[in-house]
């Protein structure tokens, strides 16, 4: 349909994503500690940890890595995602996608991937009340 609303989400770092990756990384290092396991086996663990959140840090957070997602634009016919270095992919919104005033979890079936692609999005990370909208479209379209 010509002129139909195309909505455009630039994402930017997000504090309160930042604070939640850290808590549940020090609860699952604690929860290795605790663990009766070999030390090899507790220190190989604690590096995946580690390497896990500073790779979720640096895509999602800090959004420093190429496939991190710098635009989320909506209209009628899907999403179209524009990561950090220029590319644009195009997708579906999933019906595993999670809407709540706190976060939203969207899950996109991207066109030439066969599993679906998710990323968490907190308020701080779009423009104040863009949060609100982003969630009433996804909510409603």
């Amino acid at each position: 349909m010509p002129g139909a609303a195309v909505l455009q989400y630039p994402v930017k770092p997000s504090l309160r994503f930042a604070v939640s990756l850290l808590l549940l990384h020090m609860i699952a290092v604690i929860v290795v500690y605790a663990t009766a396991v070999p030390l090899p086996v507790k220190l190989v663990l604690l590096l995946l940890i580690f390497l896990n959140l500073f790779y979720y840090l640096a895509r999602d957070v800090l959004l420093l890595l190429p496939d991190s997602w710098r635009e989320i634009s909506l209209d009628q016919h899907g999403v179209s995602i524009i990561t950090r270095d220029g590319s644009s992919v195009l997708g579906q919104v999933a019906n595993q996608t999670v809407i709540s005033p706190y976060f939203v979890v969207l899950c996109l079936r991207l066109e030439g991937h066969r599993l679906l692609v998710s990323r968490v999005i907190f308020p701080d990370a779009l423009s104040t009340g863009a949060f609100r909208e982003f969630c009433v479209y996804l909510k409603f379209a």
